[in-house]
């Protein structure tokens, strides 16, 4: 059963995750076939690791000239 919560709760972060940062309708989302479902998650998932790499290295490079 925990196993069922767990992939629930990650189902509903990865939709959340769709609409927060592409403004998809959670019907467009769930109309999704399976492996576009987890391809579009892969993208996303790279997407925000490389915003997060930008911020982090902005962060390092203000920090260092001022």
């Amino acid at each position: 059963m925990a196993m069922m919560h767990n992939s629930l709760i990650n189902y509903y972060e990865r939709i959340f995750a769709f609409k927060q940062y592409h403004q998809w309708n959670i019907s467009e989302i769930e109309e999704l076939i399976p492996w576009e479902f987890e391809v579009m998650t892969s993208l996303l998932s790279n997407y925000l690791e490389s915003i997060e790499m930008q911020r982090k290295q902005s962060q390092v490079s203000s920090d260092t000239m001022g």
